[in-house]
């Protein structure tokens, strides 16, 4: 791509990017130029978008460092988001966004945006040194809501991921801050429509749902557990501390579901036939195993993470020995 400059105008709207008018319950209450929606459960219109998306919390954690470190004179942050499409075993298409890198802007007092394309060029060719596998997939800014320049970068994005939409990924700083309840992010696509009276097509923004692989859920309690001590530390717990938490995890997701169908029995709650569908699914891929057995596999799996635990203090030993040595050397 040839170094240049995008200008990102977001003062005026021309007649063929005005979306036809719609009821007020698209809009929340508000009538702007474009439409921010819920993804719908099934639509045939979408079924060439992405279903979902899977955030890595590198990214957050990335994009909260470029919130802070940016300039005083910036009210947000904008930057470009890297991943990987894939497809699932139902084959509903999913992104991956696993990378991310900040981008250089300017913003005129009239609210117009320059995004500089040439240091866009430049970043992502030294990620591509690295990482060639991650692509493009869309771009990222801090806020919590959408607005005018949104359009219009979501635009340029869209020649770099063609020709699939680009992803949007709206991030709350203060709500990574303060700490959330919820994911703090919200991701957008925007799927071509048709516009009665216009050539080109419109253009408007879907909410896709967002999660996270379950292998990032170890470091992320690490994290929380930081922010909750007054020195803003967390020691790692061992390989026998974790399948302690796990165990004790189980037990009390076991104690809920034990005390709900108990409920149900003795008539106190209605029974609800689609989370009893679901209980009985998780029940059936149970293995059937006699306790003496499962013991004995349970013994053993204790004792190899014992072996391992030994082990890992018995190289650190050395490693520490050794380092003195050198050091009397």
């Amino acid at each position: 791509m040839a170094p240049k400059k995008f200008k990102i105008q977001s003062g005026h709207k021309s007649s063929e990017q005005e979306a036809a008018p719609a009821s007020r319950s698209l809009f929340s209450g508000k009538s702007d130029s474009f439409l921010r929606l819920s993804l719908p459960s099934s639509s045939a219109a979408l079924t060439s978008t992405p279903s979902s998306s899977n955030v890595s919390p590198l990214v957050l954690l990335s994009i909260l460092d470029h919130y802070l470190r940016r300039k005083e004179s910036q009210s947000q942050i904008i930057g470009a988001l890297l991943g990987i499409r894939t497809t699932d075993s139902f084959g509903m298409s999913q992104v991956q966004v696993v990378n991310s890198f900040p981008l250089s802007y300017s913003e005129t007092s009239d609210h117009k945006v320059f995004v500089d394309a040439d240091f866009f060029t430049k970043m992502y060719a030294l990620h591509l040194q690295t990482n060639p596998k991650e692509t493009i997939i869309g771009w990222y800014a801090t806020g919590n809501e959408l607005n005018e320049n949104s359009v219009w970068i979501q635009e340029m994005f869209s020649g770099e991921t063609a020709p699939a939409s680009p992803l949007m990924m709206l991030v709350d700083p203060l709500a990574l801050a303060a700490g959330f309840s919820s994911f703090p992010a919200q991701v957008y696509i925007s799927p071509s429509v048709g516009i009665s009276g216009s050539k080109k097509p419109g253009s408007f923004f879907v909410q896709l749902p967002v999660s996270y692989q379950s292998t990032d859920k170890s470091s992320m309690d690490v994290l929380v557990k930081a922010t909750e001590s007054l020195s803003m530390e967390a020691s790692l717990t061992s390989d026998l501390d974790n399948l302690e938490e796990s165990v004790k995890s189980v037990y009390d997701m076991l104690t809920v579901v034990c005390a709900y169908v108990e409920k149900i029995l003795s008539g106190e709650t209605k029974p609800n036939a689609t989370l009893g569908r679901h209980l009985l699914d998780t029940v059936s891929l149970i293995p059937q195993i006699k306790p003496a057995e499962f013991s004995k596999v349970f013994n053993s799996h204790m004792q190899d993470i014992l072996m391992v635990v030994y082990l890992a203090n018995l190289t650190r030993t050395q490693l520490a020995i050794a380092e003195r040595l050198h050091k009397m050397v």
